[in-house]
């Protein structure tokens, strides 16, 4: 996405903008991007470059995909000089209701126990879950459930190697369902991928069953 801050100044200047979480800290635009605690040796690695629409007096600039969701202030400062500086003037200011990709209501986006009237709902970082379910195919047909087997399941946090999971104890609840629980260990990433399979007992092994979960950032994470 691009263009999701936007602000109306004088045609014709050179404008850029600063995001700011709810605690103060300021977006630091170096390296995988950060927020840190503001430092005025640091300013020039703030700045969010704005570009005007045409000789419109419209300015846009793109707020960066790597802030988790939430909603920021943001203030848009000319610059007047060879480079940006902390005396700048400010020419505007605001906020931003971000879900972590586009811009959207946060009342829209699905917390954890609620289900969203816009986007998909998510499990919480962080937060164990109990009796997490899943189903299983036999690998002969692809279509049969897979039953009174031994089932396996592994974990990779944000990109991360596979591992175990924590709990270790997976059940068959029947029909080709199975359950779980996920450790708080388990969930503590922003993007979480788990990979089941199964062997059968007297033969005959189940296909692979791979889930990917977008996890929900919670208040205070």
């Amino acid at each position: 996405m691009a263009s999701e801050i936007q602000f109306s100044a004088q045609t014709g200047k050179t404008y850029y903008s600063l995001v700011r979480n709810r605690i103060g800290q300021i977006w630091n635009t170096s390296g995988a991007g950060a927020f840190e605690t503001y430092s005025s040796g640091n300013y020039a690695q703030y700045v969010l470059s704005a570009t005007e629409q045409a000789a419109s007096a419209y300015y846009t600039a793109t707020f960066p995909t790597a802030i988790v969701a939430g909603i920021y202030s943001v203030v848009a400062k000319e610059r007047v000089g060879g480079s940006e500086v902390q005396g700048d003037p400010t020419a505007a200011a605001g906020s931003e209701q971000w879900n972590g990709s586009v811009l959207l209501p946060l009342s829209d986006v699905a917390t954890s126990g609620q289900v969203g009237q816009f986007a998909p709902m998510r499990l919480a970082r962080g937060i164990a879950v109990s009796g997490f379910p899943f189903y299983m195919r036999q690998a002969s047909d692809h279509v049969t459930p897979f039953t009174s087997g031994v089932v396996s399941g592994q974990v990779s946090r944000d990109g991360g190697s596979f591992g175990a999971l924590q709990s270790g104890t997976i059940t068959e609840t029947g029909l080709g369902w199975y359950r779980c629980n996920l450790t708080s260990g388990d969930v503590l990433a922003t993007t979480l991928s788990l990979h089941f399979t199964g062997t059968g007992i007297s033969g005959g092994n189940a296909d692979p069953c791979p889930i990917a979960i977008i996890l929900q950032r919670t208040s205070g994470q």
